[in-house]
């Protein structure tokens, strides 16, 4: 129900209940001066009576006062009760009229003796009225009962509207507008609201959903600028990094490449400076993947086989896994895997997958690389391809696995926690993703998840 029809429903509520009141004051009202004048009209009657009878027959015309007095005997359309009392007077009048009768047919000297032939049908007479005028009396003190009770009806009855109708305002308009309060308060800390949003009324509920909607998207859009910001410091930084470190990376090759050309076919020096050239070469390669994460266009991706670019990531860590004794295995499908990426990306990514399951793992252990094909729940979608990397080590403990993507979160002494982070952000700009989850039997499970293959996809 609607706010506005809630509070139409509030007005028909206080205007029913005032109609009811006045309505009910109305007719009491009515009630007691018809009961009033019903009492005054009876105790005149009385009176006119007992004056009459005071009077006596000579002195006045009994019969034409008396028909006078009571000319409402020949109203119509008596009630129930009124025509009861009627008959009752009649008959009493009917006595009255009977003996003034007689008594007027008496010789003159008989007359004043015989007056009791009129008195004793008046005194019947005012007996029947004063009955009636007692009657009316009591019928006068049940209605001021009635009316009592009535008003203390009234009063209960209001003053539970009144409970009712500021009970439905604190529930339909009170306690709504607090909850809403609550919500901009929190929008106002950047905090989501504390408790479930308005269903109703519907236009606060509406009101409360473009606030919650509000502020999801100032997050997104403070989330948006803080990544902007943290890009642009990368940029500067992998700008600076590679001004610096590229001439001398160069001369370093150069010279390593020369030398190798002068060594003997078969000399071990020969052999020091291809693996000085190759170390050249990563370093280059981490410095280009720095360069891709910070550049705000992603680099252009294609459909190609991904185990040429594994087995390069393979061969660039084997000085590490040496180092620490120890193995890699490969788990790949024997005719490779195409789906859609950029080699360089998916290098500089996987390394650095590789280089923390290295330094996470136990000496003597043994990492994992798997390439597969994605199911239908992978981030990529169906018919792409995931590759993992799995360890032996500590694994992520009680902390949430996607936070080592995070900047700066590390759990390195010595790390700035930009390598994952950057290598997540370069794949999600090309359209694939990076995740981490904890294994059953221990360690840590890594992965990338690629897009399928266009042709393939189509």
């Amino acid at each position: 129900m609607t706010l506005r029809r809630r509070l139409m429903l509030v007005y028909l509520i206080v205007v029913l209940l005032s109609f009811a009141t006045v309505s009910v004051a109305m007719f009491e009202l009515w009630r007691g001066r018809q009961m009033i004048k019903q009492i005054q009209e009876w105790n005149g009657v009385v009176l006119s009576v007992q004056k009459l009878k005071a009077a006596g027959p000579a002195d006045i015309n009994l019969k034409a006062l008396l028909a006078e007095q009571f000319r409402y005997l020949a109203d119509s359309s008596p009630s129930a009760g009124e025509d009861r009392v009627r008959n009752r007077v009649r008959e009493a009048l009917r006595a009255v009229y009977a003996g003034h009768d007689a008594w007027a047919k008496l010789p003159p000297e008989e007359q004043g003796p015989g007056v009791d032939l009129v008195l004793k049908p008046m005194e019947s007479l005012t007996r029947v009225l004063e009955e009636e005028l007692a009657a009316i009396n009591l019928q006068a003190d049940q209605q001021d009962i009635r009316a009592r009770i009535l008003l203390a009806v009234v009063i209960g009855l209001t003053g539970l509207h009144v409970t009712i109708i500021g009970s439905l305002l604190r529930r339909w308009l009170l306690w709504p507008m607090e909850r809403l309060n609550r919500q901009v308060e929190a929008l106002a800390r950047d905090a989501p609201p504390g408790e479930p949003l308005l269903t109703s009324p519907r236009e606060m509920a509406a009101l409360a959903t473009a606030l919650d909607r509000a502020r999801c998207s100032l997050g997104e859009l403070r989330r948006r600028l803080i990544e902007s910001e943290r890009l642009t410091t990368i940029g500067q930084l992998a700008a600076q990094l590679a001004h610096n470190l590229r001439n001398p990376l160069a001369s370093i090759r150069a010279t390593a490449q020369l030398a190798a050309r002068q060594a003997p076919e078969d000399g071990a020096l020969r052999g020091r400076m291809a693996e000085i050239i190759a170390a050249v070469d990563r370093l280059n390669q981490w410095i280009n993947g720095l360069m891709e994460a910070a550049r705000p266009a992603s680099s252009p991706t294609r459909d190609a086989d991904v185990l040429p670019t594994i087995e390069r990531v393979c061969r660039a860590v084997e000085p590490d896994l040496a180092a620490k004794e120890l193995q890699l295995e490969l788990r790949a499908p024997a005719g490779g895997l195409i789906c859609r990426h950029d080699p360089a990306t998916v290098e500089h990514a996987l390394i650095a997958m590789v280089i923390n399951a290295i330094e996470a793992s136990p000496l003597g252990g043994r990492i994992i690389i798997s390439v597969e094909v994605a199911g239908p729940d992978a981030p990529g979608g169906p018919g792409g391809v995931c590759i993992a990397v799995l360890d032996e080590g500590p694994g992520f403990g009680a902390e949430d696995p996607g936070r080592i993507f995070e900047f700066p979160y590390s759990t390195k002494q010595r790390g700035m926690g930009l390598g994952l982070s950057l290598a997540r952000q370069a794949l999600k700009r090309q359209g694939a993703d990076a995740g981490a989850a904890r294994r059953p039997e221990g360690g840590a499970r890594v992965y990338i998840s690629l897009p399928p293959a266009e042709a393939a996809g189509g």
